[in-house]
C-alpha cells in the first residue's frame, strides 16, 4: 500500500497557497458573468493552467448517463478529445470511488471523491495488485500512452449530483500535493455554480422567449402603463390597434395614451375609476387611427407596490369598432322608424296636448331632457333665486328665462333683457348701470341703466361670459348688496332685482384663465340649468316641426298640414348646430318654397342652404363637424380664443375645440 498522503510540494513552483483568496476572487469574477458558458470555462482553465502548472486541462459536462455532451479544454489534442479513450467519470478511478467500488481511505482518493496521482505508472501498478477487479484500461491507454504522470480528476457537483468533472494532467511528476487538490475541489464548487447559473439562465431565457411569443401572438392587445399614462409594454396586436407597425415604434419614446388621438378627458375619467375600484371594468374609447375612427374596449387593473401605492396599470384591449357601428346603426334605424311612426300617428293629438299644457305652450317636446327643464323651472321660479342657464346657441335659453319670470312673484313687472355680447366693453357698463351727463365723451345726458329699470322685476343677462372684468365687479356688488352707482356719479342706488344669466361658454374655464371672477361665478351658480342641444333630443323634432309649421304658416298665410317622410328623414339625420332656432328658420324657408299641403325640403338645401353651408345627407357626423369647424375658423381667421374666437361661436371650451381639431385632423387656416 502506498503512503497515505503525497508530499506537499513537488515540482510545483507556480502554486502559492497564500494567493488562494486572490485566485478565488478572480475565478468568482469570471463565473459570475452571464453569457457564453464555454467562454467562461475557457477563462477559468487559463487561470488554472497558470496557477497549477499543468499543461493539459478540461472541464467536461456530464449527462445523467455519464456521457459528455459538452466540454471546454486547453492543451489537449483533438485526436485525444475525439477518441474513445476520453475518460469519463464512469470509468475513471474517482468514478469507482463514488460508486463504492474503491475504499475512500485509499490515499489517492479524497473524501470529496476526487482522484489524483503524482505518478500514474506507480498508481496503475498498485491498482493491479490491490484491486485486480478494477478495469482501468481507458485511463492507462489515454494518459499513460501520452506520458502523463501527474493526473487529477475532480468531480463538479450540484445538489449532490455530479454534473461535470475537472480534468488536469501533465508529463511532470508531483504536481498535485494535497493542498492543490483541496484548492481544485474549492474551484470545482465555483465551476458548479457557473454551470448551474448558465443552465438556469438558459432556462429563463427560453421561458421569456416562450412568454414573449405568447405575448405577441395574442389576438387581443396587451398593455402596461405607468402612472403618467406612458406606454411601458405593448404586444404586437396592441401596437397594430394603435396604428403602429410594431411595438418598437411605441416603446422607449415616452408615448402616452392621451397623445394617440383620443378624447383626453374621457381617458382621465376612466383612469380615475380604475384608481378608485382597482379596475377590471370594460371601458370603450374612440381613437382616430389615420382617417378612421376606431373604438377600443379596455379592461385595465391598477398595479400596486407593497405599501399599496399605485405604480401603473396592466390589462387588455380590443377593437370593438364593428360591433359598436352595427349597434349604432340598429339603434338609429329603430329610433328613426319609431319617430316616423309616432309623427304620423300622434302629431295632431300631441300638438293639442302640448298647447293646453300651460304655461309651457312654446316649450315643445316630449324628451326626458325637456321634461327635466320644465320641472326645474317650476321648482326655481317661485324661489326668487339667481339662476344660471347654460346651453348652446339656439337652444332656447331666453325662452327658459321668460318662463321663470312668468312663474315668479315678479311676473307683473317687466323682464329686462340684455345681450352682453352685443355691446362693446366701453358701453356695457353704461348700459347696465347708467351714467351721468358728461361722465365720458359722448355722454350728453343722463342715462338710466337696465338695473334701474328692472327694480322689483327680473333682469336677463344673456352671454354673461362676455362681461369685462370691471363690469363683473360692479355686477357682483349688485348681487351681494343690491346697490351700485351710475358711471360718473357717487350716489348709491338701491335696487331689488332678480338676476337670470345665460351663457354658451364654460365659465369655470374662463375663471381658470383669469377672464371671469371666481366669486361672481359662485354667486351666479346658485341654481343652474343645462339645456341639451337639439341633436341630443331628436324625439322632439317632429313636434317642434309641427308647431313651427302651424305658427309660421298662420303668420305668412301658408297652410301646410304635414312634413313629407323624406324631409322628416333629413330633419332627423341633420345635426342642427344652430339647434331649435335653426330648425325654425329652415321650416320658414320650407314653407315659403313648398307647394301643396306638404312641407318638402330638397336634399340640396342641406348641402348648400341660404347663407350657410349645411351637412350632406346621411354623412358621418364627424365629416359635417369637420367642415363646420373649418368654416368657423375661416370666419375668425384662425382665432380660437377671445370673444370673437371660434370657441365662442361654436359654444365650446377652447381646450375642447383644440382636442376636437386634433382628433379630426384640422389645422388652423394659413391665411391668418
Amino acid at each position: 500500500m502506498a503512503q497515505k498522503k503525497p508530499p506537499k510540494t513537488q515540482n510545483d513552483p507556480q502554486f502559492d497557497s497564500s494567493r488562494k483568496f486572490e485566485i478565488y476572487s478572480l475565478i468568482t469574477e469570471k463565473i459570475s458573468q452571464l453569457g457564453d458558458l464555454r467562454k467562461i470555462l475557457d477563462e477559468v482553465l487559463a487561470i488554472l493552467k497558470t496557477i497549477t502548472g499543468c499543461r493539459h486541462l478540461a472541464i467536461r459536462m456530464l449527462d445523467s448517463k455519464g456521457n459528455i455532451p459538452f466540454s471546454a479544454h486547453l492543451g489537449l489534442d483533438k485526436k485525444f478529445i475525439d477518441s474513445e479513450h476520453w475518460v469519463t467519470v464512469r470509468d475513471c478511478l474517482c468514478g469507482h470511488v463514488a460508486r463504492g467500488a474503491l475504499d475512500q481511505s485509499w490515499p489517492f482518493v479524497t473524501e470529496y471523491g476526487s482522484f489524483f496521482t503524482n505518478s500514474l505508472a506507480e498508481l496503475l501498478a498498485e491498482v493491479k495488485v490491490n484491486y485486480p477487479k478494477i478495469e482501468s484500461g481507458s485511463l492507462r491507454d489515454a494518459c499513460l500512452s501520452r506520458g502523463y504522470e501527474s493526473v487529477a480528476i475532480v468531480p463538479v457537483k450540484s445538489e449532490g449530483k455530479i454534473i461535470a468533472e475537472l480534468y488536469l494532467s501533465d508529463e511532470k511528476k508531483g504536481l498535485f500535493p494535497v493542498e492543490k487538490v483541496e484548492f481544485l475541489e474549492d474551484v470545482s464548487v465555483q465551476v458548479g455554480i457557473a454551470i448551474q447559473n448558465s443552465f438556469l439562465y438558459t432556462q429563463l431565457n427560453e421561458s421569456q422567449r416562450r412568454l414573449m411569443d405568447l405575448f405577441n401572438s395574442a389576438s387581443i392587445g396587451i398593455l402596461e402603463l405607468d402612472t403618467k399614462g406612458s406606454i411601458l409594454q405593448v404586444n404586437s396586436k396592441g401596437a397594430q390597434l394603435f396604428g403602429y407597425s410594431s411595438p418598437e415604434k411605441l416603446l422607449g419614446y415616452d408615448i402616452k395614451i392621451s397623445e394617440l388621438n383620443v378624447e383626453t378627458e374621457e381617458w382621465e375619467r376612466y383612469i380615475e375609476s380604475v384608481d378608485e375600484t382597482g379596475g377590471g371594468n370594460n371601458f370603450t374609447l374612440a381613437f382616430r387611427i389615420g382617417r378612421e375612427e376606431q373604438h377600443l374596449e379596455f379592461s385595465l387593473k391598477s398595479v400596486k407596490d407593497s405599501k399599496g401605492n399605485i405604480t401603473g396599470y396592466r390589462g387588455t384591449f380590443n377593437d370593438v369598432t364593428d360591433r359598436i357601428r352595427l349597434e349604432e346603426e340598429r339603434l338609429n334605424k329603430a329610433r328613426t322608424e319609431s319617430l316616423k311612426n309616432r309623427y304620423y300617428q300622434e302629431t295632431l293629438a300631441l300638438r293639442d296636448e302640448i298647447k293646453s299644457e300651460y304655461p309651457f305652450e312654446e316649450m315643445i317636446g316630449v324628451s326626458p331632457a325637456l321634461q327635466k327643464i320644465k320641472k326645474a323651472i317650476q321648482q326655481v321660479a317661485p324661489a326668487d333665486t339667481t339662476v344660471l342657464i347654460k346651453g348652446e346657441t339656439g337652444t332656447g335659453k331666453e325662452l327658459v328665462a321668460r318662463y321663470i319670470h312668468e312663474l315668479s312673484s315678479r311676473k307683473d313687472r317687466i323682464l329686462v333683457k340684455v345681450n352682453c355680447a352685443a355691446l362693446s366693453e366701453g358701453l356695457i357698463t353704461s348700459e347696465l348701470f347708467g351714467h351721468e351727463k358728461g361722465a365720458f365723451t359722448g355722454a350728453l345726458q343722463r342715462r338710466i341703466g337696465r338695473f334701474e329699470y328692472a327694480d322689483k322685476a327680473t333682469i336677463f343677462l344673456d352671454e354673461i361670459g362676455d362681461l369685462p372684468l370691471e363690469t363683473q365687479a360692479m355686477l357682483l356688488r349688485v348681487l351681494q348688496d343690491g346697490e351700485f352707482e351710475r358711471v360718473g356719479s357717487s350716489k348709491t342706488i338701491k335696487v331689488d332685482v332678480r338676476l337670470i344669466a345665460a351663457t354658451n361658454r364654460d365659465l369655470m374655464l374662463l375663471v381658470n384663465e383669469k377672464r371671469f371672477r371666481q366669486d361672481l361665478y359662485f354667486r351666479l351658480n346658485v341654481f343652474s340649468l343645462e339645456i341639451s342641444p337639439l341633436r341630443d333630443k331628436k324625439e322632439d323634432i317632429p313636434l317642434l316641426a309641427a308647431y313651427f309649421i302651424d305658427t309660421i304658416g298662420r303668420r305668412i298665410g301658408k297652410k301646410v298640414d304635414k312634413v313629407s317622410g323624406d324631409t322628416m328623414n333629413l330633419f332627423m339625420e341633420y345635426p342642427w348646430p344652430g339647434n331649435v332656432r335653426e330648425l325654425q328658420n329652415v321650416i320658414e324657408h320650407g314653407l315659403v318654397v313648398s307647394k301643396g299641403n306638404s312641407l318638402e325640403m330638397p336634399e340640396a338645401y342641406f348641402v348648400q342652404g341660404p347663407g350657410q353651408k349645411r351637412a350632406p345627407e346621411l354623412v358621418p357626423l364627424e365629416e359635417y363637424e369637420s367642415k363646420y369647424i373649418l368654416e368657423v375658423l375661416q370666419h375668425t381667421r384662425g382665432a380660437i380664443y377671445g370673444p370673437k374666437g371660434a370657441a365662442v361661436i361654436l359654444g365650446l371650451k377652447p381646450s375642447t375645440l383644440q382636442n376636437r381639431m386634433k382628433k379630426l385632423g384640422i389645422g388652423r387656416p394659413k391665411n391668418r
